[in-house]
């Protein structure tokens, strides 16, 4: 499989996913959306910023796993979306998310002919 990025750009995302993999990934906020100049205009964006959020909502006397979607678009911030599950529920959702990216990704290539800039 060919490699798209430079040494010192696999070695920071490696880095991150250990770091992420580790579950010790600090909160981080952003003032404003960050931007990707390469999809186009501002108004040509569908969603600036992608938030997850991890958290738990007690219920019965339980505290239970979370996560809270949001982000921002050229129009404003996007409402939340909270899915409180189960273990097994987040999980499964946790896989799905990464099944639907992949295959968007895998739809995208082939509408283009191949690989996208």
């Amino acid at each position: 499989m060919p490699r798209h990025l430079c040494d010192p750009a696999k070695a920071f995302l490696d880095a991150v996913i250990a770091r992420g993999d580790s579950f010790t990934m600090p909160t981080l906020s952003f003032d404003k959306p960050m931007t990707n100049p390469a999809i186009g205009a501002p108004g040509d964006q569908l969603v600036q910023q992608f938030v997850v959020q991890a958290a738990t909502v007690p219920a019965g006397g339980t505290h239970h796993p979370t996560l809270v979607f949001g982000g921002r678009t050229p129009a404003g911030v996007l409402p939340h979306w909270i899915y409180a599950g189960s273990d097994e529920q987040l999980r499964a959702t946790a896989t799905l998310v990464h099944d639907m990216a992949e295959l968007a990704i895998r739809t995208a290539d082939t509408a283009n002919g191949g690989r996208r800039g």
